[in-house]
Protein backbone atom coordinates (compact mmCIF):
# COMPACT_ATOMS: atom_id res chain seq x y z
CA UNK A 1 0.00 0.00 0.00
CA UNK A 2 1.16 3.39 -1.14
CA UNK A 3 1.94 6.16 2.09
CA UNK A 4 1.54 9.67 1.94
CA UNK A 5 3.78 11.77 3.89
CA UNK A 6 2.61 14.46 5.68
CA UNK A 7 4.42 17.85 6.01
CA UNK A 8 3.63 20.67 8.32
CA UNK A 9 5.52 23.69 7.62
CA UNK A 10 5.74 26.69 9.33
CA UNK A 11 7.00 29.30 6.96
CA UNK A 12 5.92 30.46 3.18
CA UNK A 13 9.71 29.90 2.72
CA UNK A 14 9.67 26.29 4.21
CA UNK A 15 6.88 25.70 2.40
CA UNK A 16 8.31 26.32 -0.82
CA UNK A 17 11.18 24.43 -0.32
CA UNK A 18 8.90 21.03 0.91
CA UNK A 19 7.09 21.95 -2.69
CA UNK A 20 10.50 21.88 -4.93
CA UNK A 21 12.01 19.08 -3.52
CA UNK A 22 9.10 17.03 -3.48
CA UNK A 23 7.86 17.56 -7.14
CA UNK A 24 4.73 15.35 -6.96
CA UNK A 25 3.41 16.69 -3.71
CA UNK A 26 0.12 18.48 -2.99
CA UNK A 27 -0.42 21.94 -1.36
CA UNK A 28 -3.22 21.10 1.53
CA UNK A 29 -5.11 24.13 1.70
CA UNK A 30 -8.02 23.09 4.10
CA UNK A 31 -8.32 19.62 2.27
CA UNK A 32 -12.31 19.26 2.20
CA UNK A 33 -12.00 18.39 -1.50
CA UNK A 34 -8.64 16.71 -1.93
CA UNK A 35 -8.99 14.68 1.27
CA UNK A 36 -12.00 13.30 0.23
CA UNK A 37 -10.36 12.49 -3.32
CA UNK A 38 -7.56 10.47 -1.30
CA UNK A 39 -9.93 8.75 -0.14
CA UNK A 40 -11.37 7.57 -3.32
CA UNK A 41 -7.86 6.72 -4.83
CA UNK A 42 -8.50 9.68 -7.12
CA UNK A 43 -5.54 11.56 -5.75
CA UNK A 44 -2.19 10.17 -4.79
CA UNK A 45 0.69 12.27 -4.02
CA UNK A 46 3.76 11.55 -2.69
CA UNK A 47 3.15 14.20 0.29
CA UNK A 48 0.90 16.16 1.49
CA UNK A 49 1.92 19.86 2.09
CA UNK A 50 -0.56 21.62 4.90
CA UNK A 51 -0.42 25.07 4.87
CA UNK A 52 -2.12 26.03 7.62
CA UNK A 53 0.55 26.87 10.06
CA UNK A 54 1.80 29.87 7.73
CA UNK A 55 1.23 33.14 9.64
CA UNK A 56 2.10 34.86 6.36
CA UNK A 57 -1.19 33.76 4.55
CA UNK A 58 -3.73 34.44 7.65
CA UNK A 59 -4.74 37.77 7.99
CA UNK A 60 -7.49 40.10 7.07
CA UNK A 61 -6.08 43.90 6.88
CA UNK A 62 -7.97 46.56 6.01
CA UNK A 63 -5.39 49.35 4.02
CA UNK A 64 -6.48 52.85 2.62
CA UNK A 65 -6.89 51.49 -0.97
CA UNK A 66 -8.24 47.72 -0.55
CA UNK A 67 -9.24 44.79 1.85
CA UNK A 68 -6.55 42.22 2.73
CA UNK A 69 -7.56 38.52 3.46
CA UNK A 70 -4.88 35.72 3.45
CA UNK A 71 -5.16 32.79 1.32
CA UNK A 72 -5.66 30.09 4.46
CA UNK A 73 -8.36 32.44 6.21
CA UNK A 74 -11.18 30.13 6.96
CA UNK A 75 -14.83 31.02 5.49
CA UNK A 76 -15.90 31.23 9.17
CA UNK A 77 -13.17 33.82 10.01
CA UNK A 78 -14.27 35.50 6.96
CA UNK A 79 -18.04 35.95 7.79
CA UNK A 80 -17.06 36.57 11.23
CA UNK A 81 -14.74 39.55 10.19
CA UNK A 82 -16.05 43.22 11.41
CA UNK A 83 -13.02 44.50 8.92
CA UNK A 84 -14.88 42.40 6.19
CA UNK A 85 -18.52 43.05 7.25
CA UNK A 86 -17.40 47.15 7.41
CA UNK A 87 -15.71 46.80 3.89
CA UNK A 88 -17.68 44.39 2.35
CA UNK A 89 -20.51 42.94 3.72
CA UNK A 90 -21.27 40.56 1.23
CA UNK A 91 -18.27 38.95 1.42
CA UNK A 92 -18.94 38.28 4.75
CA UNK A 93 -22.85 37.59 3.35
CA UNK A 94 -21.06 35.04 1.19
CA UNK A 95 -18.49 33.20 3.50
CA UNK A 96 -21.50 32.64 5.71
CA UNK A 97 -23.37 30.46 3.54
CA UNK A 98 -20.96 28.07 2.01
CA UNK A 99 -21.62 24.39 3.56
CA UNK A 100 -22.06 24.36 7.20
CA UNK A 101 -20.39 25.03 10.01
CA UNK A 102 -17.54 22.49 10.20
CA UNK A 103 -16.73 22.84 6.34
CA UNK A 104 -16.76 26.77 7.08
CA UNK A 105 -14.00 26.34 10.12
CA UNK A 106 -11.72 24.23 8.06
CA UNK A 107 -12.03 25.10 4.27
CA UNK A 108 -9.98 28.43 3.28
CA UNK A 109 -10.79 31.07 0.68
CA UNK A 110 -7.53 29.97 -1.02
CA UNK A 111 -8.24 26.32 -1.28
CA UNK A 112 -11.71 27.76 -2.60
CA UNK A 113 -10.23 29.56 -4.94
CA UNK A 114 -7.19 27.22 -6.61
CA UNK A 115 -9.79 23.89 -6.85
CA UNK A 116 -12.53 26.52 -8.90
CA UNK A 117 -15.44 24.04 -8.46
CA UNK A 118 -17.87 25.24 -11.17
CA UNK A 119 -20.35 25.33 -8.59
CA UNK A 120 -18.88 27.23 -5.73
CA UNK A 121 -19.62 30.49 -3.95
CA UNK A 122 -16.14 32.20 -3.82
CA UNK A 123 -15.61 32.51 -7.39
CA UNK A 124 -18.30 34.31 -7.97
CA UNK A 125 -17.73 37.09 -4.81
CA UNK A 126 -14.05 37.28 -6.20
CA UNK A 127 -14.72 37.78 -9.62
CA UNK A 128 -18.24 40.26 -9.29
CA UNK A 129 -15.79 42.50 -7.05
CA UNK A 130 -13.05 42.70 -9.90
CA UNK A 131 -10.40 41.16 -7.12
CA UNK A 132 -6.63 40.83 -7.11
CA UNK A 133 -5.14 37.15 -6.51
CA UNK A 134 -1.89 37.72 -5.45
CA UNK A 135 0.79 34.56 -5.23
CA UNK A 136 4.22 33.70 -4.70
CA UNK A 137 4.95 34.80 -8.37
CA UNK A 138 2.61 37.61 -9.44
CA UNK A 139 -0.36 39.83 -8.70
CA UNK A 140 -3.39 38.87 -11.32
CA UNK A 141 -7.00 40.11 -11.88
CA UNK A 142 -9.60 38.14 -11.30
CA UNK A 143 -10.63 38.09 -14.65
CA UNK A 144 -7.50 36.20 -15.70
CA UNK A 145 -7.21 33.82 -13.19
CA UNK A 146 -10.33 32.10 -13.60
CA UNK A 147 -10.00 30.25 -16.50
CA UNK A 148 -12.24 27.49 -17.05
CA UNK A 149 -14.08 24.43 -15.28
CA UNK A 150 -11.86 23.50 -12.43
CA UNK A 151 -9.39 25.29 -13.91
CA UNK A 152 -7.01 28.55 -13.49
CA UNK A 153 -3.99 30.33 -14.63
CA UNK A 154 -1.90 29.13 -11.35
CA UNK A 155 1.26 27.17 -12.48
CA UNK A 156 2.73 24.18 -10.78
CA UNK A 157 4.80 25.33 -7.79
CA UNK A 158 2.46 28.67 -7.21
CA UNK A 159 0.98 29.40 -4.37
CA UNK A 160 -2.01 31.81 -3.63
CA UNK A 161 -1.02 34.39 -1.12
CA UNK A 162 -4.22 36.25 -0.75
CA UNK A 163 -6.55 38.55 -1.95
CA UNK A 164 -6.60 42.53 -2.84
CA UNK A 165 -10.02 43.52 -2.73
CA UNK A 166 -10.74 47.50 -3.47
CA UNK A 167 -13.57 49.07 -2.43
CA UNK A 168 -17.10 48.64 -3.79
CA UNK A 169 -20.27 50.64 -3.13
CA UNK A 170 -22.50 48.17 -2.99
CA UNK A 171 -22.89 44.51 -3.47
CA UNK A 172 -25.14 41.41 -3.20
CA UNK A 173 -24.57 37.85 -3.21
CA UNK A 174 -27.62 35.27 -3.56
CA UNK A 175 -27.88 31.51 -4.53
CA UNK A 176 -30.25 28.68 -5.25
CA UNK A 177 -28.45 25.70 -3.31
CA UNK A 178 -28.55 22.36 -3.60
CA UNK A 179 -29.97 20.66 -0.51
CA UNK A 180 -27.63 17.91 0.32
CA UNK A 181 -24.54 19.63 -0.78
CA UNK A 182 -25.71 23.34 -0.35
CA UNK A 183 -23.38 24.12 -3.56
CA UNK A 184 -25.52 26.70 -6.25
CA UNK A 185 -27.65 25.14 -8.37
CA UNK A 186 -27.14 29.06 -9.25
CA UNK A 187 -25.41 31.71 -7.23
CA UNK A 188 -25.13 34.96 -8.69
CA UNK A 189 -23.13 38.19 -7.20
CA UNK A 190 -23.59 41.84 -8.19
CA UNK A 191 -21.65 44.79 -7.81
CA UNK A 192 -21.55 48.33 -8.23
CA UNK A 193 -18.32 50.55 -8.25
CA UNK A 194 -18.24 54.05 -7.10
CA UNK A 195 -17.85 55.19 -10.23
CA UNK A 196 -21.46 53.27 -11.32
CA UNK A 197 -19.86 50.14 -12.75
CA UNK A 198 -21.69 47.17 -12.48
CA UNK A 199 -20.43 43.15 -12.32
CA UNK A 200 -21.74 40.46 -12.35
CA UNK A 201 -20.63 36.82 -11.82
CA UNK A 202 -22.35 33.46 -12.31
CA UNK A 203 -21.93 30.54 -10.35
CA UNK A 204 -23.35 27.31 -10.75
CA UNK A 205 -24.12 27.45 -14.66
CA UNK A 206 -21.75 24.22 -14.77
CA UNK A 207 -18.82 25.71 -16.93
CA UNK A 208 -17.32 27.97 -14.43
CA UNK A 209 -17.85 30.88 -12.98
CA UNK A 210 -18.68 33.33 -15.62
CA UNK A 211 -19.70 37.37 -16.23
CA UNK A 212 -22.68 38.20 -17.61
CA UNK A 213 -21.75 41.15 -19.75
CA UNK A 214 -24.91 42.06 -20.64
CA UNK A 215 -26.99 42.25 -17.58
CA UNK A 216 -23.45 44.51 -17.12
CA UNK A 217 -24.36 47.10 -19.40
CA UNK A 218 -27.71 47.47 -18.88
CA UNK A 219 -27.52 47.80 -14.90
CA UNK A 220 -24.10 50.45 -15.76
CA UNK A 221 -26.72 52.33 -18.31
CA UNK A 222 -29.87 51.94 -15.85
CA UNK A 223 -29.56 51.01 -12.23
CA UNK A 224 -32.43 49.39 -11.97
CA UNK A 225 -34.37 46.53 -11.74
CA UNK A 226 -35.98 47.05 -14.92
CA UNK A 227 -32.99 47.38 -16.78
CA UNK A 228 -32.72 43.80 -16.86
CA UNK A 229 -36.37 43.28 -18.34
CA UNK A 230 -36.26 40.85 -21.26
CA UNK A 231 -32.68 40.19 -20.66
CA UNK A 232 -31.68 36.53 -20.42
CA UNK A 233 -28.41 33.94 -20.93
CA UNK A 234 -28.55 31.29 -23.69
CA UNK A 235 -29.58 27.94 -23.09
CA UNK A 236 -26.06 27.04 -23.88
CA UNK A 237 -24.14 28.46 -21.51
CA UNK A 238 -25.79 26.07 -19.02
CA UNK A 239 -25.37 22.68 -18.36
CA UNK A 240 -28.19 19.84 -17.48
CA UNK A 241 -27.78 17.58 -14.78
CA UNK A 242 -29.46 15.24 -12.51
CA UNK A 243 -30.45 18.15 -9.85
CA UNK A 244 -31.83 21.04 -12.92
CA UNK A 245 -31.39 21.56 -16.86
CA UNK A 246 -29.78 23.76 -18.62
CA UNK A 247 -33.04 25.84 -19.21
CA UNK A 248 -33.77 25.71 -15.70
CA UNK A 249 -30.26 26.98 -14.48
CA UNK A 250 -30.78 29.81 -16.70
CA UNK A 251 -33.63 30.74 -15.96
CA UNK A 252 -32.70 30.92 -12.16
CA UNK A 253 -29.82 33.37 -13.69
CA UNK A 254 -32.08 35.91 -14.44
CA UNK A 255 -34.44 35.54 -11.49
CA UNK A 256 -31.61 35.70 -8.70
CA UNK A 257 -29.91 38.43 -10.50
CA UNK A 258 -32.83 40.63 -10.36
CA UNK A 259 -33.41 39.69 -6.71
CA UNK A 260 -29.59 40.66 -6.27
CA UNK A 261 -30.38 44.03 -7.51
CA UNK A 262 -33.47 44.16 -5.55
CA UNK A 263 -31.44 43.94 -3.18
CA UNK A 264 -29.46 46.96 -3.25
CA UNK A 265 -32.04 49.24 -5.01
CA UNK A 266 -35.15 48.31 -2.20
CA UNK A 267 -37.13 47.44 -5.59
CA UNK A 268 -39.53 44.28 -6.13
CA UNK A 269 -37.54 41.63 -8.14
CA UNK A 270 -40.77 40.59 -9.73
CA UNK A 271 -40.66 39.71 -13.53
CA UNK A 272 -42.77 41.20 -16.37
CA UNK A 273 -45.97 38.93 -17.41
CA UNK A 274 -44.12 38.15 -20.96
CA UNK A 275 -41.04 37.22 -18.96
CA UNK A 276 -42.47 34.66 -16.28
CA UNK A 277 -44.68 33.23 -19.70
CA UNK A 278 -40.89 33.01 -21.25
CA UNK A 279 -39.47 31.31 -18.94
CA UNK A 280 -42.01 28.73 -18.03
CA UNK A 281 -41.66 27.85 -21.10
CA UNK A 282 -38.19 27.36 -21.57
CA UNK A 283 -38.54 24.96 -18.75
CA UNK A 284 -40.75 22.32 -20.16
CA UNK A 285 -38.21 22.48 -23.15
CA UNK A 286 -36.00 19.63 -21.67
CA UNK A 287 -36.54 17.47 -18.66
CA UNK A 288 -33.98 18.21 -15.45
CA UNK A 289 -30.90 15.97 -15.97
CA UNK A 290 -32.16 14.31 -19.12
CA UNK A 291 -29.36 13.18 -21.63
CA UNK A 292 -30.42 13.10 -25.06
CA UNK A 293 -30.15 9.35 -26.42
CA UNK A 294 -27.41 8.91 -28.53
CA UNK A 295 -26.38 12.45 -28.26
CA UNK A 296 -23.33 13.43 -30.08
CA UNK A 297 -20.65 15.26 -29.88
CA UNK A 298 -18.96 17.07 -32.67
CA UNK A 299 -16.32 20.18 -33.94
CA UNK A 300 -14.30 21.61 -37.04
CA UNK A 301 -10.97 22.42 -37.42
CA UNK A 302 -8.82 24.19 -40.41
CA UNK A 303 -5.26 22.85 -40.24
CA UNK A 304 -2.60 24.53 -41.85
CA UNK A 305 -0.79 21.13 -43.73
CA UNK A 306 -2.06 19.05 -46.24
CA UNK A 307 -4.38 16.25 -46.46
CA UNK A 308 -1.51 13.46 -46.88
CA UNK A 309 0.31 15.08 -43.87
CA UNK A 310 -2.69 15.70 -41.46
CA UNK A 311 -3.24 11.61 -42.28
CA UNK A 312 0.19 10.45 -41.76
CA UNK A 313 0.46 12.69 -38.84
CA UNK A 314 -2.85 11.27 -36.99
CA UNK A 315 -1.44 7.09 -37.73
CA UNK A 316 2.47 7.83 -36.67
CA UNK A 317 2.76 5.90 -32.92
CA UNK A 318 5.90 8.40 -32.41
CA UNK A 319 3.62 11.76 -32.80
CA UNK A 320 1.01 10.07 -30.43
CA UNK A 321 2.85 9.02 -28.17
CA UNK A 322 4.29 12.68 -28.09
CA UNK A 323 1.26 13.89 -27.99
CA UNK A 324 -0.54 12.56 -25.20
CA UNK A 325 0.59 14.25 -21.87
CA UNK A 326 1.07 11.90 -19.21
CA UNK A 327 1.79 9.23 -21.55
CA UNK A 328 4.25 6.53 -19.81
CA UNK A 329 4.00 3.79 -22.58
CA UNK A 330 2.42 3.18 -26.05
CA UNK A 331 2.57 -0.16 -27.67
CA UNK A 332 1.61 -1.32 -31.15
CA UNK A 333 -0.73 -4.27 -30.73
CA UNK A 334 -0.87 -4.84 -34.64
CA UNK A 335 -1.80 -2.43 -37.51
CA UNK A 336 -3.84 0.66 -36.23
CA UNK A 337 -4.22 -0.76 -33.01
CA UNK A 338 -2.55 0.95 -29.98
CA UNK A 339 -2.72 0.50 -26.00
CA UNK A 340 -1.37 3.01 -23.76
CA UNK A 341 -1.28 4.12 -19.89
CA UNK A 342 -2.04 7.50 -19.87
CA UNK A 343 -1.94 9.19 -16.43
CA UNK A 344 -4.64 11.69 -16.80
CA UNK A 345 -4.39 15.46 -14.49
CA UNK A 346 -8.09 16.26 -13.09
CA UNK A 347 -7.66 19.49 -11.44
CA UNK A 348 -5.94 18.55 -8.16
CA UNK A 349 -6.75 14.88 -8.62
CA UNK A 350 -4.81 12.29 -11.14
CA UNK A 351 -5.99 8.85 -12.50
CA UNK A 352 -4.52 6.05 -14.42
CA UNK A 353 -6.05 4.82 -17.34
CA UNK A 354 -5.54 1.61 -19.66
CA UNK A 355 -6.79 2.83 -22.76
CA UNK A 356 -6.82 1.20 -26.55
CA UNK A 357 -7.39 2.57 -29.59
CA UNK A 358 -8.42 0.37 -32.80
CA UNK A 359 -8.12 2.57 -35.96
CA UNK A 360 -10.01 1.85 -39.10
CA UNK A 361 -8.95 3.92 -42.25
CA UNK A 362 -12.33 4.06 -43.90
CA UNK A 363 -10.78 5.77 -47.05
CA UNK A 364 -7.29 6.25 -47.15
CA UNK A 365 -5.98 8.92 -49.35
CA UNK A 366 -3.67 8.97 -51.96
CA UNK A 367 -1.70 11.26 -53.53
CA UNK A 368 -3.64 14.20 -54.91
CA UNK A 369 -6.83 13.04 -53.59
CA UNK A 370 -9.24 15.71 -51.83
CA UNK A 371 -11.16 13.50 -49.10
CA UNK A 372 -10.28 10.76 -46.52
CA UNK A 373 -12.23 9.52 -43.47
CA UNK A 374 -10.99 6.90 -40.48
CA UNK A 375 -13.03 5.44 -37.25
CA UNK A 376 -11.38 5.11 -34.17
CA UNK A 377 -13.11 2.73 -31.23
CA UNK A 378 -11.53 4.34 -27.78
CA UNK A 379 -11.47 2.71 -24.80
CA UNK A 380 -10.88 3.55 -21.25
CA UNK A 381 -10.66 1.57 -17.75
CA UNK A 382 -10.91 3.37 -14.18
CA UNK A 383 -10.77 0.85 -12.10
CA UNK A 384 -13.75 0.27 -9.88
CA UNK A 385 -14.88 3.49 -11.28
CA UNK A 386 -16.06 2.00 -14.41
CA UNK A 387 -15.58 2.58 -17.92
CA UNK A 388 -15.98 4.83 -21.36
CA UNK A 389 -16.22 4.16 -24.45
CA UNK A 390 -16.48 6.12 -27.91
CA UNK A 391 -16.83 5.75 -31.19
CA UNK A 392 -15.13 8.38 -33.10
CA UNK A 393 -15.56 9.68 -36.78
CA UNK A 394 -12.75 11.54 -38.64
CA UNK A 395 -13.53 13.02 -41.92
CA UNK A 396 -10.58 15.13 -43.69
CA UNK A 397 -10.86 17.52 -47.12
CA UNK A 398 -8.16 19.50 -49.25
CA UNK A 399 -9.00 22.84 -49.13
CA UNK A 400 -6.17 24.86 -50.79
CA UNK A 401 -3.12 24.10 -49.08
CA UNK A 402 -4.95 23.34 -45.79
CA UNK A 403 -6.91 20.77 -44.32
CA UNK A 404 -10.61 20.70 -43.28
CA UNK A 405 -10.67 18.16 -40.33
CA UNK A 406 -14.50 16.99 -38.99
CA UNK A 407 -15.41 14.79 -36.13
CA UNK A 408 -17.81 13.37 -34.23
CA UNK A 409 -17.91 10.95 -31.63
CA UNK A 410 -20.95 8.47 -30.01
CA UNK A 411 -19.68 8.07 -25.93
CA UNK A 412 -20.88 5.16 -23.82
CA UNK A 413 -20.00 5.17 -19.95
CA UNK A 414 -20.29 2.21 -17.79
CA UNK A 415 -20.38 2.42 -13.91
CA UNK A 416 -20.22 4.99 -11.32
CA UNK A 417 -19.22 7.38 -14.70
CA UNK A 418 -22.28 6.41 -16.25
CA UNK A 419 -24.55 7.34 -13.15
CA UNK A 420 -22.45 10.71 -12.09
CA UNK A 421 -20.86 11.96 -14.83
CA UNK A 422 -23.01 11.51 -18.41
CA UNK A 423 -23.39 15.59 -18.12
CA UNK A 424 -19.58 16.55 -18.21
CA UNK A 425 -18.65 14.84 -21.37
CA UNK A 426 -19.63 17.22 -23.66
CA UNK A 427 -18.16 20.41 -22.17
CA UNK A 428 -14.88 18.41 -21.67
CA UNK A 429 -14.81 16.96 -25.11
CA UNK A 430 -15.45 20.23 -26.34
CA UNK A 431 -13.00 22.32 -24.71
CA UNK A 432 -10.05 19.52 -25.42
CA UNK A 433 -10.60 18.99 -28.88
CA UNK A 434 -9.68 23.02 -28.85
CA UNK A 435 -6.60 21.77 -27.25
CA UNK A 436 -6.04 18.94 -29.24
CA UNK A 437 -5.88 20.92 -32.45
CA UNK A 438 -3.92 23.90 -31.17
CA UNK A 439 -1.08 21.20 -30.02
CA UNK A 440 -1.64 19.13 -33.16
CA UNK A 441 -1.17 22.13 -35.52
CA UNK A 442 2.04 22.59 -33.61
CA UNK A 443 3.12 18.85 -34.33
CA UNK A 444 2.14 19.08 -38.26
CA UNK A 445 4.67 22.26 -38.39
CA UNK A 446 8.08 20.35 -36.87
CA UNK A 447 7.42 21.79 -33.32
CA UNK A 448 6.77 19.07 -30.24
CA UNK A 449 3.42 19.01 -29.68
CA UNK A 450 2.09 18.46 -25.41
CA UNK A 451 -1.62 17.31 -26.41
CA UNK A 452 -2.63 14.68 -28.51
CA UNK A 453 -5.17 13.07 -31.24
CA UNK A 454 -6.86 11.14 -28.21
CA UNK A 455 -8.83 14.03 -26.98
CA UNK A 456 -11.82 12.07 -26.45
CA UNK A 457 -9.90 9.81 -23.39
CA UNK A 458 -9.85 13.12 -21.42
CA UNK A 459 -13.36 13.30 -21.85
CA UNK A 460 -14.36 10.11 -20.81
CA UNK A 461 -12.28 10.96 -17.50
CA UNK A 462 -13.60 14.26 -17.12
CA UNK A 463 -17.10 13.15 -15.22
CA UNK A 464 -14.37 11.64 -12.05
CA UNK A 465 -14.41 15.48 -10.75
CA UNK A 466 -18.10 16.32 -10.25
CA UNK A 467 -18.23 12.67 -8.74
CA UNK A 468 -15.89 13.29 -5.93
CA UNK A 469 -17.42 17.02 -5.71
CA UNK A 470 -20.69 16.75 -5.37
CA UNK A 471 -20.76 12.99 -3.17
CA UNK A 472 -17.94 13.10 -0.99
CA UNK A 473 -17.41 17.03 -0.61
CA UNK A 474 -18.24 16.52 3.09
Amino acid sequence: MKHTGYLRPQSLAQAQAMLAAHPDAQALAGGQSLLAAMKLGLCQPTHWVDLQDLPELQHITRHPDHLWIGAMVTHEAVANSADVQAWCPMLAHLAGGIADPQIRHVGTLGGSLANNDPAACWPAGVLACAATVVTTQREMAADDFFVGLFATALQPGELILGLKFAPIASGHYIKYEQPASRFALVGIAVTRSAQHTVRVAVTGLGHGVTRWHEAEDALTANWRVSALDGLYISDAEAMSDVHASASYRAHLTAVLCRRAVAHQTGESPAMPRTSQRRAAHQATQQTPGAIPPGHSLHGEHTLNARLLQVWQALLDPAILQMSIPGCSAMQLLSANHYQATVKVGLGPVSAKFETTVQLHPDMAPTPGSAHAQCGLDVSGQAGALGSGRAQVHVRLEQVGSQTRLTWSAQPQLQGTLAQLGNRLVQASAQRLSEQFFERFAQALSGESPRAGAWFFLYALSQPLRRWWQHFFRK
